[in-house]
């Protein structure tokens, strides 16, 4: 044992039962975590406690700051006899150089968050790195920190990725309290400093994993682009890199008629001088091509009796009496405004079904969400009565829920998981009614090509409504379907290759009387 001679402050080593607590301590409630419990067991006490002694022969001390420490440290131990002889450091203090009432002041400057700051996630990551870094075991790391080894292995992988730029980056917008999870998809784009400004900022409106969403969903495709672009040129397979360049006689090859009368095949059609390549407006996978014919008259491959197509006003031809031909007015928007809101559409849907996949996992529902299933249920609208038998729709609740039988654990289910249960169902019919792209176009081509889209946005409309009710942060496309107007907003989803959005309204963006 240390000599416990009382100087103004003195280092020593003193057993629990030495102790005593302090019978003023303001904090009623210790909040012993299971972290810092599993820590104190591996490691024992680290930061001396402060104590004062309660007698000259140094057999008996008041504790003054570190009843966290000491009541973490007496559970590691089984028996009261055990827990006495457990050696803590402690800084002992002299009682006759302490004023009236500095008790309290301690404990207020020990404990007040106005007078200590904790470190942010990422430098907790930095310091579990730092462990490991100097060779120190994951597994080691997570038993004297209290935390799991996947916990460990996260943090020390986002240390790893969040590089300088990125941190400066966190320093200029002065954002410090983001969670590993955040912090891990930042260190994704730690190459893509513009990504990550979309990113801060999205998360400052509420849209962080509609844009981590829409940021992976973008490099994939530009990566998968960068693939397709050689093959195409081995190929001798023109690419028109901006759909809205094609001339206006250009149309999709699948369109066209081959030489046996049937549809055109694009292996028929790639000896055509009119033979190009642009970007799919909704692709069905990363980097896929639409096939164009860019003069289809001109090369012989409309049958000459093929009627001319029809205008807008119900006209067969194009022409005035004169014979003079006459300019029509397309209602489709530009090519480019189609594919950045498909592309945000898409991003979008994935980001929904992660939120309601957390929603789904949780132990409680939220209160809104009995009424809604009722609502629905004995409504029983076009997504309820169309999805609900449907085998995709029982796939997707699988998804949702994270069960291979959901039935089975409906046999055991809480109340509240009951609810959540029902809710998944009813989730995934109105799911599997927006899964038609084109929800969130209001122009008249669009209407033209789905009939029930005016029913379908309604839909949605009621489903994406009731979600930014209960907490879903809806992205700028989802919010214009469930506000019914035109998606216009210039955000990065409507960014075009290079990640730069027009200020504006999108070309070819439809009217307030054609969304109507």
């Amino acid at each position: 044992m240390s000599d416990t001679a009382t100087t103004p402050l003195q280092r020593v080593t003193l057993r629990l039962g030495q102790i005593r607590v302090n019978p003023l301590n303001v904090r009623e409630n210790l909040n012993l975590t299971d972290t810092f419990l599993k820590s104190v067991a591996a490691n024992g006490v680290k930061v001396p406690v402060v104590v004062i002694p309660l007698d000259d022969e140094g057999t008996a001390y008041e504790l003054k700051m570190g009843h966290r420490r000491y009541a973490a440290a007496r559970t590691t131990k089984d028996t009261d006899e055990e827990r006495d002889e457990i050696e803590v450091p402690a800084y002992v203090l002299d009682p006759a150089l302490r004023e009236a009432g500095e008790d309290f002041i301690d404990q207020l400057l020990e404990n007040d968050d106005a007078y200590r700051e904790g470190l942010t996630e990422l430098e907790k990551a930095d310091a579990l790195f730092g462990a490991v870094d100097a060779g120190m075991k994951q597994t080691r790391v997570a038993q004297l920190t209290g935390r799991s080894r996947k916990d460990v292995s996260q943090a020390v992988k986002t240390a790893r990725s969040v590089g300088k730029r990125t941190r400066s980056a966190l320093a200029d917008a002065g954002t410090y309290d983001l969670d590993l999870e955040v912090l891990g998809v930042l260190g994704e784009f730690d190459d893509d400093p513009a990504a990550v400004d979309r990113l801060l900022e999205a998360y400052a409106k509420g849209r962080f994993d509609f844009q981590a969403q829409w940021e992976r969903d973008d490099r994939e495709e530009r990566l998968a682009r960068d693939r397709v672009r050689p093959e195409l040129e081995a190929a001798g397979v023109r690419l028109v890199e901006d759909a809205d360049s094609l001339p206006p006689t250009a149309e999709p090859v699948s369109e066209l008629d081959g030489p046996d009368g049937g549809p055109m095949s694009t292996e028929a059609h790639a000896d055509c001088p009119g033979h190009v390549a642009t970007w799919a407006v909704n692709p069905a996978e990363p980097g896929e091509v639409d096939y164009y014919c860019t003069d289809p008259d001109g090369f012989g491959h409309y049958p000459p009796e093929e009627d001319a197509p029809e205008t807008e006003d119900g006209g067969g031809s194009g022409a005035q009496d004169d014979g003079k031909p006459v300019a029509v007015a397309s209602s489709e928007p530009s090519r480019e405004y189609v594919m950045a809101g498909n592309k945000a559409y898409r991003a979008a849907e994935k980001a929904r079904h992660g939120w309601l996949k957390e929603l789904l996992g949780r132990k409680t529902a939220p209160k809104p969400l009995a009424a809604f299933i009722t609502v629905q249920l004995l409504t029983c609208p076009k997504p309820v009565a169309q999805w609900v038998g449907d085998a995709g729709r029982r796939e997707l609740v699988k998804e949702l829920t994270g069960y291979d039988q959901p039935a089975e654990r409906a046999q055991s289910a809480t109340p509240a998981k009951l609810t959540l249960l029902n809710f998944a169902v009813l989730a995934a019919t109105f799911e599997k009614r927006m899964g038609e792209v084109r929800t969130w176009r209001t122009d008249r081509a669009a209407r033209s090509s789905v009939p029930e889209l005016r029913e379908i946005r309604e839909d949605a409309r009621t489903w994406l409504t009731f979600l930014g009710e209960i907490g879903y942060p809806l992205s700028g496309v989802e919010q214009a379907i469930a506000d019914d107007v035109a998606y216009q907003e210039s955000e990065p989803d409507l960014a075009d290759a290079d990640g730069q959005a027009d200020e504006g309204t999108p070309d070819g963006a439809a009217s307030a009387e054609d969304a109507s």
